[in-house]
Formats: C-alpha cells, sequence, structure tokens
C-alpha cells in the first residue's frame, strides 16, 4: 500500500508550491486556504490512461478537491507521499 496526501490551497493565500507544503509540515500558524486529501493505494493499481500510482493518485486527490468546490483555477496544489 502507498499513501498520499494531495494538498490543495488559494494562489492569493501561498505564493508558491513550497509555501503550501511549508504551511501543511509545519503546521498552520496563520488560517490559511487550504485543504489536505489523503489517498491510499494498492501497489497492484492500474488505471487505463495513467502509467503511474502518482498519476492515478493525483487525480483522485483532485476529484476530492473539486467535490468539495475547490476549482483549478487560481490555485496552488502538490501531491506528496507520506
Amino acid at each position: 500500500m502507498r499513501h498520499f496526501v494531495y494538498l490543495i490551497g488559494t494562489a492569493d493565500d501561498f505564493e508558491s508550491i513550497e509555501d503550501l507544503q511549508n504551511t501543511y509540515f509545519n503546521g498552520m500558524k496563520t488560517p490559511r486556504n487550504m485543504s489536505v486529501y489523503p489517498v491510499s493505494l494498492s501497489e497492484a493499481t492500474k488505471v487505463q490512461g495513467y502509467d503511474t500510482l502518482q498519476e492515478v493518485a493525483t487525480m483522485i486527490g483532485r476529484g476530492e478537491a473539486m467535490t468539495n468546490d475547490w476549482c483549478l483555477d487560481d490555485t496552488v496544489s502538490i501531491l506528496l507521499e507520506a
């Protein structure tokens, strides 16, 4: 089993992906508009059209974000392996 975390935040609140990552790893000392979506996948997971587990996990994380009213416009996001 591989575990990932999909992070997404507004471009107004985060200057860069590094800023988003640092906020996640260091805890949010100031309230900022971001969400965290854990994704766990079996090594045997295969999805047609995607070559790697990271690609599949990214699509799942994005899907979770979209169902919670996020969009990709004016956001920064990254997939991290947990």
